[in-house]
């Protein structure tokens, strides 16, 4: 049976971490799909940058590499090798260098040999003591005369470079402050290049030129008879001379866009224009649900609805990663298993010195898996927390997954309320420490006011025996439609109030909640990965022979 090639375009810019996307998690849920498929192969060209974050995905995820291939541009641009090696340099565990050391070791041996010679000295009674001691005493100089050869030299330029330290703090206090202000707004720089307007214009730059590259790859991949990209942030997609499938799971920042243009200045604008761009220059569509369809490319990007597919998601689970089996008593090992994951992650959290000495693996707490944007609706998760904490005395806390620098408004609420040892950041999970979380969790939340189709939140917490509670959005009430589900899952996203009143219900009757959430979860799961791939197969099939008229 021949076997049919496609092709998929990725293409985010440098620094980003798919492991951290739901782009790059639906990915390989794709591809783990397509595994069961024997007679097509995906071929994925991305930019240089995203290869290895791609493999170390792909890996975590247990994907089978036979059934994919990735093509890239060879070498990474070398302004990018530069920053990622000084970046890399800085984040290095912090270590005592070498000349500080061998310093050290002078000083303690030098203090060894005194104290030795001041014994012997104490000690001369005669004269043949005395002889013993002067004979001892040249041994001991000829041995160290080498070593102070060399010390000598070292020990003058530490003299030297301390000179110049206090000759640089001696300077006047305007060019001091000038220096520091410089200092630490290179190392933010290094921390988080995304927040800096000027290296996003120069990643733009970059990424156009590799762009560039990887039309040049795919232009000699003529056995890919169409071409999919999972998202709608690059019209570069469009150069692609092959039939092409665009997929639009949402645009939010058309839905928020005052709350995206108070990040960053107008970062944000130049990506809505490209997301514009791709959509009118696209043909054909997929998306993951009806409103997305009608509501987005329909109604606000006059697409034709004929021209647009619908596949939703299939259940993304996670028990996979936790489950410990040949066991008899198998859940509570994984739940050992899943506390050891746990306080690893904490050893990363933003909030070191309280989570550092952490050792609580039965700490109860409440979960939510999402990146810091506008949409999904962080601070009013923040502000129930708040109430239940202090006014209904809830004792768990807040687990959130995304990085508090993306939002700083979200860190400056958690500080103006005292919330530093109530709310924990633990950001850049693997696979497995995210299913762990999950699992560990009293409760999962996700308060979003927009998603493209029905959040991950629902089957991944399932999928592990952790009942949900979320927002009452059109998406997530066309895949939950049952009534009594919704009736304990959903609450109003726009009041905390009942936000707090649902967490507070969901944890108070955890396992009813339970019961029912998993009897939709239980109809969810019979559509699986194979489906929407096989789904995905028949659109490319189609546009594929459409273009060639036959």
């Amino acid at each position: 049976m021949p076997v049919r090639q496609y092709g998929i375009y990725i293409a985010y810019p440098p620094t980003v971490d798919l492991r951290a996307e739901g782009l790059g998690r639906h990915l390989a849920m794709f591809l783990k799909g397509a595994q069961a498929l024997a007679d097509i192969q995906f071929t994925i060209v991305c930019p240089s940058w995203s290869r290895q974050t791609l493999e170390v995905l792909f890996e975590s995820e247990l994907l089978a590499p036979q059934f994919f291939k990735i093509m890239a541009p060879s070498k990474k641009p070398y302004a990018l090798r530069i920053f990622e090696a000084i970046r890399a340099h800085r984040s290095r565990p912090v270590r005592q260098r070498r000349f500080a050391r061998f310093y050290k070791w002078v000083a303690n041996t030098n203090a060894r040999l005194w104290q030795r010679l001041t014994k012997r000295a104490v000690a001369v009674h005669d004269m043949a003591s005395l002889l013993i001691f002067l004979a001892e005493s040249v041994f001991l100089l000829a041995l160290l005369t080498p070593v102070l050869c060399l010390a000598l030299p070292f020990a003058a330029l530490l003299f030297f470079w301390r000179t110049l330290q206090l000759t640089a703090n001696s300077l006047p206090v305007t060019f001091h402050r000038q220096w520091q202000s410089l200092r630490s707004k290179a190392f933010a720089v290094l921390a988080s290049p995304q927040q800096e307007n000027w290296v996003l214009r120069l990643y733009d730059e970059m990424h156009k030129y590799e762009m560039r590259r990887m039309q040049a790859i795919i232009a000699t991949l003529t056995d890919v008879r169409a071409w999919y990209c999972p998202t709608a942030f690059w019209p570069g997609f469009h150069d692609i001379k092959a039939p092409r499938l665009l997929c639009v799971p949402d645009v939010v920042l058309s839905d928020f866009p005052v709350a995206y243009s108070a990040i960053g200045d107008n970062r944000f604008l130049s990506t809505f224009e490209a997301v514009g761009r791709a959509i009118r220059a696209g043909e054909h569509f997929v998306t993951y649900s009806e409103t997305v369809k009608w509501n987005t490319l329909v109604d606000r990007y006059a697409v034709t609805a004929a021209n647009v597919t619908v596949i939703p998601h299939a259940p993304n689970a996670l028990n996979g990663h936790v489950e410990v089996l040949g066991f008899p008593d198998g859940e509570a090992r994984s739940r050992l298993y899943c506390q050891s994951l746990l306080l690893g992650a904490l050893q990363r959290s933003a909030n070191t010195s309280y989570c550092a000495t952490f050792a609580n693996g039965e700490v109860k707490f409440l979960f939510y898996a999402s990146q810091f944007r506008p949409n999904k609706n962080v601070l009013m998760l923040l502000r129930s927390f708040e109430h239940l904490l202090r006014k209904a005395y809830l004792g768990h806390k807040l687990v959130l997954t995304g990085y508090p620098a993306d939002m700083p408004e979200i860190g400056q609420f958690v500080r103006e309320h005292r919330l530093v040892n109530d709310v924990i950041f633990l950001s850049g999970l693997s696979i497995s420490e995210l299913a762990a979380c999950y699992k560990l969790a009293d409760l999962a939340v996700n308060p979003s006011l927009s998603e493209g189709g029905c959040p991950f939140t629902f089957a991944e917490a399932l999928s592990v025996g952790t009942p949900v509670v979320m927002s009452r959005i059109a998406v997530t009430e066309e895949v939950l439609a049952d009534p009594q589900c919704q009736e304990v899952t959903l609450f109003d996203p726009f009041d905390w109030r009942d936000c707090a009143k649902r967490i507070q219900w969901a944890i108070k009757h955890r396992q009813h909640c339970l019961a029912i959430q998993r009897k939709i979860y239980d109809q969810l799961k019979e559509r699986t990965w194979r489906h929407v791939v096989e789904e995905h197969v028949r659109v490319l099939d189609q546009i594929s022979v459409d273009a060639s008229g036959s």
